[in-house]
C-alpha cells in the first residue's frame, strides 16, 4: 500500500560509506566552529542554574528545570562539545536565496553571543517565576564568566519553602453567584495545593466559561479577582474570590436567543448581506439564500443555537464545529447583536463563506513503499465539495506510477507499473433508515462510499488487478476516541500474466499459489483509535511543566470476510490445500478473521528528551472456504517503519529465511548446449508474509536543535504461520519457541525536522538472526565495524520521510 507521508529506501552498501562520511564530517567539523567566531564577539556557550534551598524545599530538580526552561536566550546547541549546527550556519555565508539559504536557516543555527545576553534582567525574570509558583521571598543572582571566545552565566537561586492554599472562599454577595457552590465543585483549586499564578488564571477562565454557558454573554474573567492573604502564617495563603467593582450591567444580565439568521453564501470581500436574498423559514431559522446551492436542511440541522434557548457558549462552539465539518465552507463566523425588541435577547447572524465547489489537483510524487519500491508517480484528482446539494464531497482520482525495488540483498531489481482509479463520496451525516440527533455531540459522523480499481504489474513476472467497493461510517466519540465501521467491504483480486519464473516459485509453494488465486473477498472491517495527544483540556495551561509528560496511542482493527456467504451456502465441507473451495460469481471467495493492535507510549522526559515504545501484533486465520489468507491481508515485517536492521519483508516466517532459498527454472534463452539455459532464480520473491505478527520497538529521541534531532533504537519481532508449510520449514508458530525466534536489531537515527516534513536517516544492524542455528542467533561476537565485508552484509541505511511511528 502506498504511503505518502512515511516513505523509505534501504540504501545499497556501495553508497553507504560516502553517506556516513558526509554525516560524520559535518559533526566532527563542529569542533572548529569556535574558530569562526568574529574577533570582537564572545560565544555564549553555557547557562547553569544552581539552587540553594532554605528550609524544606521538595522537588528541587523540577524547580531547577522550571528556571532553566525560562532562561533566555538559550546557548548554541552542542554535542560532545561540538557545535555542528553553528558550523553549518557560518559556512553557508550570506546567501540571499537558494539551497544554501535553506540549509543555513533550517539546519544551521545562528550564533548567540554574550552581547545578546542580559544576565541581570534574566535573573529578575527567574525570580518572578519563582514567586508566581509559590516560592515567595526567593532571590536570584547571576555571575558571568569569560574564557577566550567562550562565555557562560551561572544563575544562583535562593529558594524558600513554598506557600500553600489554606482556604478558598467564595462569598455570595451578588445574584450572579447564586449557583457558585455547584460551579466550584469542578474547581482547579484545592486546599493544600502550592500557590500557582497560572492555576489561578486558569480558574478565572473556567469560571468565565461557566458563566457564559449560563447565559451571561458579556461576562469576562477580568470581572473576577482573587485576593490572596499570605500573612496568615506557616507559609499558608487564604484566597477570596471577589467581583471587581464597576462591573457593567450587561455583564450581570442573562441572555436568551432571539432570531437566528443564516447566510450560506457570504462573501468576505463585500457585504453580501446588503444584497436582495430569498428569505425562507427553515426549522425555526431565517435562511437567506440567493443562489440555492445548498439544501437548507443540510445546514440548519447541524446548528445548535435555537431560538428561545438560553445563550450558551458551548452551543456556539458546537455550531461552528459542525458547520466546518460539513467541509463546504472556508469560513464560519457568528455575530450576536442585542435585539431591538428586548434588551435581554440576542439575535444571531451566521455567515458562511463557501469553498469553490469544483477543483482539479495534480500531484507529481517521488513515492516509495514499505517493500522498498521507489519511483515517480502522478495523481490527478477532481473534487466536488457539494455534489448533490447536501455538502457531499466527491473525489475522483486517477493515479499512475513506475517503480523499481532497491535492496542491497536483491540480485535483480524488480520493476513495477501501477495504474489506478478511485471514486469516493463522503457525506457529513449517517445515512441510515432512522433519525439521529447530533445536538449534544461536538463532532459530526460521516458516511463514505468508495469504488476503486487498481492494476499492479510487476514487469516480466505477474499482474495483480484489484477492485473494491466499500460502504461505511466514521465518527468521533470525543476528542480522544474515533471509530470506523464498514459493514460492506467487497474486494476482488485477479492475478494474470504469470511468468515462468514466478510459476516456478508458485509450484514449489502451494500455499503461496493459493494466496495468489483469483479471489472474491466479501467482508467488513472495524477500526478503533485512541490518541491522548489530542487532549486539549485547559488543565495543560496551569501545569508546572511546559510540556505534556506522556501520551498514548492505540489502534485496534478487525476484519471479517466470507462468513455470511458461507452460512447462506449451507453445507460445509472439509477444506485442504488442493480444494478450490466454493465459488460465487465464478470466483472462489475468501473466508477469514483478522485482528491487529498498534499500541504506542510516548514519554516526554523534558523538552528535548523522549522515549517511545511500541507494540504491534496481529493474527489472521483462514477457515471454512479458505486454507490461507489472501496475499494482501497477510502480515509482513522489516523495513524503515518496522525492523530497520533488516530489508523490508525478508524476515520469517519463523526461522525460515528466503534469501537462503533457491529455485531452478529454465527460462527461454539462446543457448544450445545442455544446461546452458538453466538458471537459478534466487531471492526473486522476497515478500515474505505470515498469519501472525509480533513486533516491539523502543526508541530514545533527543533534540539537538529545533531542526536536528537524533535517535537510538532497538527493534524486535517476527511473523509466523498458523498451518505448517513444508516449503517454508520452521515457519509455523509454536508457543514454546516463538520468543527464541525473534529478530532483533539496533541502530542510530538522524532527523531533520523542517516543520512541513521530516527527513529521516536510520542506520541499523542486526543483533539477532532467527534463521541461524539455535545457540548461534545472537551475533554480538560477529560485529566488526572495521570489516567492509561485515558492513556490506549487515549495515542498512534507511532514508525516509516522517517518523517511524
Amino acid at each position: 500500500m502506498k504511503k505518502k507521508i512515511r516513505s523509505s529506501v534501504s540504501v545499497k552498501s556501495h553508497i553507504l560509506s560516502p553517506v556516513l562520511y558526509v554525516i560524520i564530517s559535518v559533526f566532527f567539523s563542529g569542533c572548529s566552529a569556535l574558530k569562526l567566531v568574529p574577533e570582537n564577539q564572545v560565544l555564549y556557550t553555557k547557562s547553569e542554574v544552581k539552587l540553594i534551598p532554605s528550609g524544606r524545599v521538595r522537588a528541587q530538580n523540577k524547580i531547577k528545570e522550571l528556571l532553566y526552561n525560562n532562561v533566555n536566550p538559550k546557548p548554541n546547541t552542542s554535542i560532545f562539545g561540538m557545535r555542528p549546527a553553528l558550523w553549518v550556519y557560518y559556512k553557508m555565508g550570506e546567501p540571499k536565496k537558494g539551497l544554501k539559504r535553506f540549509i543555513k536557516n533550517k539546519i544551521g543555527q545562528a550564533p548567540v553571543y554574550m552581547s545578546d545576553v542580559n544576565p541581570e534582567k534574566t535573573a529578575n525574570l527567574l525570580k518572578g517565576h519563582l514567586i508566581n509558583n509559590g516560592y515567595f521571598q526567593s532571590e536570584v543572582e547571576s555571575k558571568t564568566e569569560i574564557d577566550g571566545k567562550k562565555g557562560s552565566v551561572l544563575f544562583t537561586a535562593y529558594v524558600h519553602r513554598p506557600y500553600r492554599l489554606r482556604k478558598i472562599e467564595t462569598p455570595k454577595m451578588d445574584t450572579l453567584f447564586a449557583n457558585i457552590d455547584s460551579v466550584m465543585k469542578d474547581s482547579y483549586l484545592k486546599r493544600r495545593q502550592r500557590y500557582n499564578l497560572d492555576r489561578l488564571q486558569a480558574e478565572l477562565t473556567r469560571l468565565e466559561e461557566a458563566m457564559e454557558n449560563a447565559g451571561f454573554y458579556y461576562f469576562d474573567d477580568r470581572h473576577l479577582i482573587f485576593e490572596a492573604d499570605s500573612t496568615v502564617g506557616r507559609n499558608k495563603v487564604d484566597l477570596t474570590l471577589m467581583l471587581e467593582s464597576g462591573v457593567p450591567a450587561k455583564a450581570k444580565r442573562k441572555y436568551k436567543l432571539g432570531q437566528i439568521n443564516v447566510f450560506p453564501n457570504y462573501n468576505l470581500t463585500s457585504d453580501t448581506t446588503q444584497l436582495r436574498f430569498d428569505s425562507t423559514r427553515v426549522d425555526g431559522y431565517n435562511y437567506f439564500d440567493r443562489d440555492h446551492i445548498f439544501r437548507p436542511h443540510t445546514i440548519t440541522r447541524v446548528i445548535n443555537l435555537k431560538e428561545g434557548n438560553t445563550y450558551r457558549t458551548i452551543d456556539r462552539e458546537y455550531t461552528i464545529s459542525h458547520l466546518m465539518t460539513l467541509g463546504a465552507f472556508k469560513f464560519v463566523n457568528i455575530k450576536f447583536l442585542e435585539s431591538k425588541q428586548d434588551s435581554a435577547t440576542l439575535d444571531a447572524n451566521i455567515y458562511l463563506t463557501p469553498f469553490l465547489k469544483k477543483s482539479i489537483r495534480a500531484e507529481f510524487q517521488a513515492t516509495s513503499k514499505s517493500n522498498n519500491f521507489v519511483g515517480p508517480g502522478l495523481n490527478v484528482t477532481f473534487t466536488n465539495r457539494n455534489a448533490f446539494g447536501g455538502s457531499e464531497r466527491l473525489d475522483i482520482t486517477l493515479s499512475s506510477g513506475y517503480e523499481v525495488q532497491i535492496s542491497r540483498k536483491q540480485q535483480t531489481p524488480l520493476n513495477a507499473l501501477e495504474l489506478g482509479g478511485e471514486a469516493k463520496l463522503s457525506a457529513p451525516r449517517l445515512i441510515v433508515p432512522f433519525n439521529i440527533n447530533y445536538a449534544g455531540r461536538r463532532y459530526l459522523p460521516s458516511t463514505h462510499v468508495t469504488l476503486a480499481t487498481r492494476i499492479q504489474q510487476r514487469i516480466n513476472y505477474f499482474s495483480l488487478n484489484s477492485f473494491n467497493l466499500s460502504y461505511g461510517y466514521t465518527w468521533r466519540e470525543n476528542t480522544l476516541k474515533s471509530h470506523e465501521f464498514y459493514p460492506i467491504d467487497l474486494s476482488f483480486v485477479q492475478t494474470s500474466g504469470i511468468s515462468d519464473d514466478f510459476n516456478a516459485i508458485l509450484d514449489k509453494n502451494p500455499f503461496l499459489r493459493r494466496s495468489f488465486d483469483n479471489q472474491f473477498i466479501p467482508g467488513l472491517r472495524y477500526v478503533y483509535t485512541l490518541n491522548t495527544q489530542l487532549n486539549q483540556e485547559r488543565t495543560e495551561k496551569y501545569r508546572e511543566q511546559t510540556y505534556e509528560p506522556s501520551h498514548f496511542f492505540f489502534t485496534f482493527r478487525a476484519d471479517l470476510a466470507g462468513n455470511i456467504i458461507h452460512a447462506l451456502q449451507g453445507e460445509n465441507f472439509k477444506q485442504d490445500v488442493n480444494n478450490e473451495g466454493e465459488k460465487i460469481l465464478g470466483s472462489t471467495y475468501s473466508q477469514f478473521s483478522r485482528g491487529e493492535i498498534d499500541a504506542r507510549y510516548y514519554w516526554q522526559m523534558d523538552e528535548k528528551n523522549m522515549i517511545v515504545t511500541r507494540l504491534n501484533a496481529g493474527v489472521g486465520y483462514a477457515y471454512g472456504n479458505s486454507v490461507t489468507m489472501p496475499y494482501i491481508k497477510q502480515f509482513a515485517i522489516g523495513g524503515s517503519t518496522s525492523l530497520r536492521a533488516f530489508p523490508a519483508r525478508t524476515i520469517g516466517p519463523g526461522t525460515y529465511y528466503v534469501l537462503n532459498d533457491e529455485t531452478i527454472v529454465n527460462p527461454p534463452t539462446q543457448g544450445d548446449g545442455e544446461g546452458e539455459n538453466e538458471e537459478t532464480v534466487r531471492n526473486f520473491f522476497i515478500d515474505q508474509r505470515g498469519d501472525i505478527k509480533i513486533e516491539g520497538n523502543v526508541e530514545y529521541r533527543y533534540d539537538l536543535t529545533k531542526t536536528i534531532k537524533t535517535a537510538l533504537f532497538v527493534d524486535a519481532g517476527n511473523i509466523w504461520l498458523i498451518r505448517n508449510d513444508t516449503s517454508r520449514p520452521g515457519g509455523q508458530f509454536k508457543r514454546s519457541q516463538f520468543l527464541n525466534e525473534l529478530a532483533v536489531g539496533t541502530g542510530v537515527g538522524l532527523r531533520f525536522d523542517f516543520n512541513f516534513f521530516v527527513l529521516r536517516f536510520d542506520l541499523a544492524f542486526p543483533l539477532r538472526k532467527p534463521w541461524e542455528p539455535a545457540g548461534e542467533r545472537w551475533v554480538f561476537d560477529k560485529i566488526d565495524f572495521g570489516s567492509s565485508q561485515w558492513r556490506g552484509d549487515n549495515l542498512i541505511l534507511n532514508i525516509a520521510i516522517g517518523y517511524p511511528f
